[in-house]
């Protein structure tokens, strides 16, 4: 299936924008990124600025080339839906970077 071999590449180059991304603040991140935060507001889990530059894209690469496969397997024909893990993984680095920075 032609298609879905074309919606499977565009997708995951959109997940790997999130490096881009990612590279772009680099220099605005602190050595140790929030990641988690308690119900009170207080930061209860850091990562290493590394990590979340370098492995938040590898995750969202994995992860779309994971479900990418499956809708491929499955004959999916609406095409948005191999647009939706690239969609969540650039709002969640947004969010990083914004949250990480403030």
């Amino acid at each position: 299936m032609k298609s879905a071999k074309t919606h499977i590449v565009a997708s995951t180059a959109l997940c790997a924008l999130t490096l881009a991304v990612l590279l772009a603040a680099r220099g605005f991140l602190p050595d140790q990124v929030p990641m988690q935060w308690s119900l009170t507001g207080e930061v209860s889990s850091y990562w290493p600025r590394d990590a979340v530059v370098f492995g938040v894209p590898v995750a969202c690469v994995a992860i779309n080339l994971l479900v990418s496969a499956r809708l491929a397997g499955r004959g999916e024909g609406r095409i948005a839906m191999y647009y939706i893990t690239p969609a969540i993984a650039l709002i969640a680095v947004v969010i990083i970077v914004l949250l990480g920075t403030r």
